[in-house]
């Protein structure tokens, strides 16, 4: 084996700071964030060194070049404060980091718009500005409070009750009395040698925070400063003290063991990165910090592997070859009808359907009437359920069917019937299956292939997932837990085959390439690898309904805000169906989606929430809106 090299230890070296990283990030305590001037500077405020060589007159400039050179930077401070005075040196101060700065600033987007997701607890900085007071409170995470200058009871009672509180170690720009900046600052915050005030300083307060809370040093350089000699005595005295901090590459290989050997006597491991003409440090900073975050969102039962081979077809159970349910269905639903005519002319329809498709806005909305002429719909279903269960006067009222035997037999009874009657039933793939495992070829007008679409199903089988498989598709598979050990989650099978439980859905905000399909009342796994549970009882619906949008992964939630929902085959009146719709409709007035049936819907009651019915079968609508979409060019 040949040498390796400084990227693949650099890569390694990572993969071991991202495995400290989530095992911390998960406890109760998790991570402190600590932002440095690097945060700031994104907004366009200065370094400390620009900033003091910015305001420094001409006759003292190169004196001041030469402090700075050094690393001096309390002493070049104390420079202007002689040279300005305390009044002048405050006016230096409030230009340089004051709230003007900030007037046409972005914080929606970003590094400072994750911060808020990496917990509730306190926040500290070094710096003067009010970035993150601003860009925590516009992202919905506005601090209890603020904490400015050598405060150390306030400070330590922020620290023990884990308040949600910005801890200003060195000030306020707007506040002269608590700033620490300049050589008569620091000697006056910190304390010389000899002081007896101890107590009343940033240093104890220091070695608190540095000795019981473990850091997230994010835009901070942890240069030689009396903070970082802090850092160092604490870790020379104490064990096992851990912090980490997102730091650049050094432009040159020989500083790369000089900064190691630094991080290491200050207890910090490091997340290295190295920015390129096209990625700057922002964008690599919210990278990894996005990658922090989802990886203490959820719990990892596999990390993702790049073998396709476990995600084949092959490892299906074999399906019976006899039918329960394959019966005509009495209610018109069956293939001969196929070709029925919609209600009027639905040309221009299609053709919205069809722009919004090439537009990544449609989310499809999977109901049982996709297997139409197999019987495999509620009606069907809750009968036979009834029927082993000797409970038939139940049935006209469904969801009371599953919960008397919920309640009379237990749960497990019940899944158990679920499980069965899907061993038993032969299901075969149908128009819409076919729909979707044709989506490689549909394109835009422009010949630019569609966007992957998310697809919501309320069915328990697994026959879009197993088409998708064979179809080579990527896809994402979100799969609801109604029962069990991780009840109210749901657990995510990426395309390329990782497998967690989402724990904290609000931090997932990005997905990989690929259909994104969410089993809303969970089901069968193909695969075998995520438990089998139903959303089934009326207790189910109305728990599930009640943790509508919060449950969904964020990511989700942004496609049903912006997206419009097309249900095909589904009798839209479940209470978790519903809360859906609502939260998908609620900034948007008058129609805005529309649902595709030959069932007797109560169509006055979802055209005031937003829902067009289209009577037509489920079979010919999708045929159609196929041939709009292969080769558009």
């Amino acid at each position: 084996m040949g040498r390796e090299t400084v990227q693949e230890w650099l890569d390694r070296s990572n993969r071991h700071a991202m495995v400290l990283i989530e095992r911390q990030a998960r406890t109760a305590t998790g991570l402190i964030p600590f932002l440095g001037a690097g945060i700031s500077m994104a907004f366009g405020y200065k370094n400390w060194g620009d900033l003091l060589l910015n305001a420094t007159p001409p006759a003292l400039k190169r004196k001041m070049a030469g402090l700075l050179e050094r690393g001096k930077y309390e002493e070049a401070a104390e420079s202007l404060l002689k040279r300005f005075g305390p009044d002048g040196f405050q006016d230096i101060v409030a230009t340089a980091a004051g709230d003007h700065v900030l007037a046409n600033s972005e914080f929606r987007s970003g590094t400072v718009s994750l911060l808020p997701l990496l917990g509730g607890g306190p926040a500290i900085t070094t710096n003067f500005d009010r970035v993150l007071e601003k860009g925590f409170a516009v992202n919905g995470a506005p601090f209890e409070a603020v904490i400015s200058g050598p405060r150390p009871d306030q400070i330590v009672d922020a620290l023990h009750s884990n308040e949600h509180a910005l801890i200003k170690l060195h000030g306020d720009w707007q506040d002269r009395v608590g700033r620490t900046f300049t050589k008569s600052d620091y000697d006056a915050n910190y304390g010389l040698p000899d002081a007896r005030n101890k107590r009343e300083l940033l240093e104890s307060v220091e070695r608190l925070l540095f000795s019981s809370r473990s850091l997230l040093f994010i835009g901070a350089s942890l240069a030689e400063d009396r903070t970082v000699k802090m850092l160092k005595k604490v870790h020379a005295e104490y064990a096992a003290i851990r912090h980490f901090a997102i730091v650049p590459v050094p432009d040159k290989k020989k500083e790369l063991a000089v900064r190691e050997a630094h991080f290491g006597e200050c207890g910090v491991v490091p997340l290295w990165y190295q920015p390129t003409k096209t990625k700057g440090h922002g964008d690599c900073i919210e990278e990894l910090l996005q990658q922090i975050i989802e990886r203490s969102s959820v719990q990892t039962l596999r990390v993702a592997s790049n073998d396709k081979s476990k995600a084949s077809s092959s490892t299906r159970s074999a399906v019976p070859p006899f039918t329960l349910f394959a019966t005509p269905d009495p209610a018109g639903s069956s293939s001969s009808e196929a070709s029925k005519p919609a209600d009027g002319d639905l040309t221009a329809h299609f053709d919205r359907i069809a722009r919004q498709i090439e537009d990544g806005r449609i989310t499809f909305f999977l109901g049982a009437a996709i297997h139409a002429p197999t019987r495999l719909l509620a009606s069907d279903f809750y009968q036979t359920l009834a029927s082993i269960f000797d409970c038939d006067a139940l049935v006209r009222e469904q969801f009371a069917v599953s919960q008397y035997i919920a309640d009379l037999h237990g749960r497990d009874a019940l899944d158990h019937e679920i499980k069965k009657l899907f061993e038993y039933t032969t299901l075969v793939r149908r128009e819409t299956h076919e729909f979707f495992a044709s989506w490689s070829s549909f394109n835009s007008k422009s010949g630019v292939p569609l966007p992957y679409p998310t697809i919501f199903t309320t069915n328990y089988d697994c026959v879009l997932e197993e088409t998708l498989s064979d179809a080579d598709l990527p896809f994402h598979l979100f799969s609801y837990q109604a029962s069990g050990t991780h009840a109210g989650l749901f657990y995510h099978r990426s395309p390329d085959d990782g497998l967690r439980i989402i724990e904290r859905p609000e931090n997932i905000r990005s997905l990989a390439p690929g259909f994104v399909v969410v089993k809303l009342n969970g089901g069968i796994d193909y695969r075998k690898e995520i438990p089998e549970t139903f959303v089934n009882t009326r207790l189910d619906y109305w728990d599930l309904a009640s943790r509508i949008p919060r449950v969904f992964p964020q990511a989700i939630s942004q496609v049903l805000s912006n997206t419009q929902l097309l249900f095909l085959g589904h009798g839209l009146a479940a209470q978790d169906v519903e809360a859906t719709i609502r939260f998908a409709h609620q900034e948007h007035r008058g129609p805005r989606s529309w649902a595709v049936t030959t069932g007797d819907q109560d169509r006055r009651y979802w055209n005031q929430c937003g829902i067009e019915i289209v009577n037509q079968t489920v079979a010919s609508y999708v045929q159609r809106l196929q041939s709009r979409l292969v080769g558009r060019k």
